[in-house]
């Protein structure tokens, strides 16, 4: 009797170079690839290029970061990036013009800004729709910047966390967690008031940390909540912030995709943390909560402070599912996308429908504003 062999998926490298052969026609280690900007953190170079986030993708891809007067020819790139910043925006159709609609190098535009800030970083939906044609592929770093830049720009858009150095975050040498429970600060909803009454009286010390007193609308009322209240710092001692926690409350309120949550998983803390993050969710499906459910919370840190084995099995499950976010998944996720959008048809703008007024549905303000600039004029004159 013969026994079936099924076909097999070939390794990920394989898959990644194949993709990468299909793309430039030759091995990802040869491939050029640069992130072009205006704004380049001194900081996050000068810790090694090690932190979650943007600057990742310049050690899967061995980039480069450059700012825009510093490129000769765009054309020596096989892989031009843009993060969508504010002050980044028009770079998209200005490098489009100087590669040309033939060149061989891809234009890759992301977006990793939480949709509850758009209102203070971009203009108006047709300028940043018309800017956006430019690219070649358009992601973001969750579902809901993913939609609303779909929506915006009439075309698909991918979801595309960015990459983690998984492996050298595991490779740190393990420490004794101590009786901490951290709950890590957002300077964008700066929500630190609700989470004190998550974390207090479990018999554990209360620290807030990555805190930054400029962006903090109440200091004096912040540092009562909390027994610390530590100052954010350096990539590296932060790392070594979240590891002596026993426990890790990120109660962020905006939907990201939660950098952060990430390097608890891989370091191996347990994190009690907001459902509208998406490490949050992949990393930690057993300890999500709404981050304002404060009985929620209360009840799964006590959960992970009583029982030892729902304590493991949340570590373990996060040390296994952040895998999701190493460099080698990063690359086949983007390469793959890449492929995926070069195969589209052209991008076709939505046709753009006047608003029409539901009846009942509230007064215009822009009706309302015309009257009071009447009214204004109306008054000068007199």
């Amino acid at each position: 009797m013969k026994t079936e062999i099924k076909d097999q998926e070939p390794p990920i490298t394989e898959r990644i170079e194949a993709l990468s052969q299909e793309l430039f026609g030759k091995p990802l280690k040869d491939v050029k690839h640069v992130i072009v900007t205006n704004h380049i953190h001194q900081q996050l170079l000068q810790e090694e290029v090690t932190r979650t986030g943007l600057y990742q993708w310049l050690n899967v891809f061995n980039g480069e970061i450059k700012y825009p007067r510093d490129i000769v020819d765009y054309n020596e790139y096989d892989i031009v990036q843009v993060n969508l910043s504010a002050q980044d925006v028009y770079l998209i159709n200005d490098i489009r013009e100087k590669i040309g609609k033939t060149s061989k190098t891809k234009l890759v535009v992301n977006n990793d800004y939480t949709t509850e800030i758009w209102g203070g970083a971009f203009e108006y939906t047709s300028t940043l729709s018309r800017e956006l044609q430019g690219a070649d592929m358009l992601f973001g770093t969750e579902y809901f910047q993913s939609t609303a830049l779909s929506e915006i720009s009439g075309r698909k858009v991918y979801v595309v966390p960015h990459p983690t150095d998984i492996k050298r975050l595991k490779s740190l040498p393990q420490i004794p967690k101590k009786d901490l429970i951290s709950v890590i600060w957002r300077r964008y909803d700066n929500n630190k008031y609700i989470p004190s009454l998550m974390v207090r009286n479990h018999g554990l010390t209360t620290q807030l940390i990555g805190f930054d007193d400029t962006k903090d609308n109440k200091v004096f009322l912040t540092t009562t909540l909390y027994d610390f209240v530590i100052a954010g710092t350096n990539y590296f001692d932060f790392c070594d912030q979240l590891r002596e926690n026993k426990i890790i409350l990120d109660p962020f309120t905006y939907h990201s995709y939660s950098r952060t949550t990430v390097d608890t998983a891989a370091l191996g803390v347990a994190v009690v943390g907001s459902n509208r993050t998406q490490s949050m969710n992949v990393c930690y499906p057993h300890t999500t909560i709404d981050p304002w459910d404060v009985k929620k919370a209360r009840e799964l840190i006590k959960r992970l402070i009583d029982d030892e084995e729902f304590y493991n099995l949340v570590v373990n499950t996060a040390l296994e599912k952040c895998e999701f976010y190493n460099h080698e998944n990063s690359a086949e996720r983007y390469l793959g996308c890449l492929a995926d959008a070069l195969k589209a048809d052209a991008p076709a703008i939505k046709e753009q429908k006047p608003f029409k007024k539901v009846v009942g549905s509230g007064e215009d303000v822009h009706k309302v504003l015309s009257q009071k600039v009447t009214r204004e004029n109306v008054n000068k004159k007199k």
